[in-house]
């Protein structure tokens, strides 16, 4: 069964040991280049199950609580947020993978997951 948005909001705040201030003033830290901010009216809603957050908000949200997205819009997901490079590593690797087609042949693939483990070797004996 899903949960709400506010079932979470609050566990999630419980979890952090934070009050409904400490989470605005972290949200506001963390607010995106276009300036979205979450007011005190809007967390109040948003735990009281009136209104939900719209895609901006829930991002900063979910990043001030630490944790990702879907879990805090009630998904039965893992809770744990991904790192900013996590995020980064799995969208370059979706990227990669969409530009394998399906004529790729085994030789090409071998080849192409060699060269990756070179990079991968290089950029280590690099440290």
């Amino acid at each position: 069964m899903r949960s709400t948005i506010s079932v979470r909001l609050k566990e999630a705040m419980k979890q952090n040991g934070m009050k409904q201030i400490d989470v605005i003033n972290k949200a506001n830290m963390l607010k995106d280049s276009d300036g979205v901010k979450v007011t005190k009216t809007d967390l109040s809603q948003y735990v009281n199950g009136k209104t939900s957050p719209g895609q901006q908000k829930l991002y900063i949200l979910a990043k001030a609580l630490n944790v990702s997205e879907a879990w805090l819009l009630g998904y039965d997901v893992e809770p744990k947020r991904p790192t900013d490079e996590e995020r980064k590593l799995s969208h370059k690797g979706e990227i990669i993978a969409a530009h394998i087609s399906d004529d790729v042949n085994d030789k090409e693939m071998n080849e192409i997951i060699n060269f990756i483990e070179y990079i991968k070797s290089k950029r280590n004996s690099d440290k």
